[in-house]
């Protein structure tokens, strides 16, 4: 926890920035750092592979040849996991990342969704024919934020085709020196992520997870915290009569009940490196078997006026009253082609009077980073569940990227940062 440890004060800017590749400089170094903060499968993949790949695809323009980024890690070699970062000529943050791709090396940080850092690296950067070094007349674009947009698209699709030769003009980050140790073990007892009802005032947490649904509960748990107050939010409720677990969480405000039900796999070597068609199996199995549960636990709260229940040891009792009832199934990964049998499981959740929807854990983070307030989070919640019931499947990531773009907005316009 190098970073962490030896420059707290890079800590806040981290903290606000809801993911991707950062570039910092810290105390008096002379050369930029990077952070990459992104989800522990990635992380988990670089660690295993010793390595990661940026690619620099030549894309042309209305008027020029330009450049974006593409950051992957291959926990799978044809379809790995990516980072896109739209690079733009009038931005110092896009400046400060193609500074550091020219660097021969560099140190490199990882942290996670939560904040955590789990290793760090001085690694070697190995351009093996990117557009930065080649005879290619290239013109970083000005930054707008359709602009952006725009660029994320065709960073999906060039990458989705790109050949041979496009992994072989990668630039290479190969790991040379460990900067700290990485079997990192965190107990954490911040109030910020740990004051739920039924919590026990501390969370522990490892980069490798055989034991899924106790950090994940605890994941979605803090990621609430981001937008409803701790007294809302009971994890792991369970009846009173059978002690049987209704539900992973359930969040109540005034008017709203959301049945949160998250289905996840162990974050091992083993796992990730599972076949993409084990994935989208187990991803289909997770999505029903979440949904059976938020429908059971509904019918269950919904069959007396008050529901006896039992939180964190506590007697809780329950009464839906006149509250709209939202249904909210996490999985650990969706896949952008197959959103037609995702919206199908979202009408499985039509029967409650709020509707419900279908995310990845990893969206559902950027969802509660971007609406970090009640009302935000509940309006762009049922607003997305309206369109998908309407006009079928929504990328959700797709709909929190505008928050990105107000950070990166913000950024830009900020002094001194």
């Amino acid at each position: 926890m190098r970073l962490t440890v030896l420059h707290p004060e890079a800590k806040p800017l981290i903290t606000q920035f809801a993911g991707g590749l950062m570039p910092i400089r810290l105390g008096d170094d002379a050369a930029l750092s990077l952070v990459i903060k992104t989800q522990k499968e990635a992380i988990l993949a670089a660690k295993m592979n010793g390595s990661f790949a940026f690619y620099l695809p030549a894309l042309p323009s209305s008027t020029v040849t330009t450049t974006s980024l593409i950051t992957a890690f291959f926990d799978d070699d044809d379809e790995p996991l990516i980072i896109r970062t739209p690079l733009f000529g009038d931005d110092g943050f896009s400046q400060g990342i193609v500074e550091i791709l020219k660097y021969e090396e560099v140190d490199v940080y990882f942290f996670d969704e939560q904040n955590y850092e789990w290793m760090s690296f001085r690694a070697t950067l190995e351009d093996n024919g990117s557009c930065l070094i080649g005879t290619e007349d290239i013109h970083l674009l000005g930054y707008h934020p359709e602009t952006a947009k725009s660029i994320h698209g065709v960073l999906s699709d060039w990458f989705g085709n790109r050949t041979q030769q496009d992994d072989e003009c990668a630039i290479q980050a190969v790991f040379k020196e460990e900067l700290s140790p990485n079997d990192i073990f965190v107990l954490d007892m911040t109030p910020e992520v740990n004051a739920y009802q039924g919590g026990s005032g501390f969370r522990r947490d490892t980069l490798t997870r055989t034991d899924p649904g106790y950090h994940q509960e605890r994941d979605i748990s803090a990621c609430l915290l981001r937008a409803f107050e701790p007294k809302q939010i009971m994890m792991n409720p369970k009846r009173k009569d059978t002690f049987k677990e209704i539900l992973d969480h359930l969040v109540l405000t005034d008017e709203l009940a959301i049945l949160i039900q998250a289905k996840d796999s162990p974050t091992t070597e083993a796992g990730i490196s599972r076949t993409l068609e084990r994935k989208r199996r187990s991803t289909h199995s997770q999505i029903d078997d979440a949904i059976r549960q938020i429908n059971g636990a509904a019918r269950y709260l919904q069959r007396e006026a008050t529901a006896p229940l039992v939180v964190g040891g506590q007697n809780v009792e329950i009464s839906l009253g006149q509250r709209r009832v939202i249904g909210l199934a996490i999985v650990k990964e969706l896949f952008d082609d197959e959103g037609e049998s995702y919206a199908t499981a979202c009408k499985k959740l039509a029967g409650l009077n709020g509707g419900g929807m279908v995310m990845d854990y990893n969206s559902f983070h950027a969802f509660t980073h971007r609406f970090s307030t009640q009302a935000e989070f509940i309006r762009a919640l049922e607003t997305l569940i309206d369109r998908v019931s309407t006009n079928g499947w929504i990328k959700v990531k797709d709909e929190v990227f505008d928050g990105v773009l107000d950070w990166v907005e913000e950024l830009r316009t900020t002094p001194d940062r």
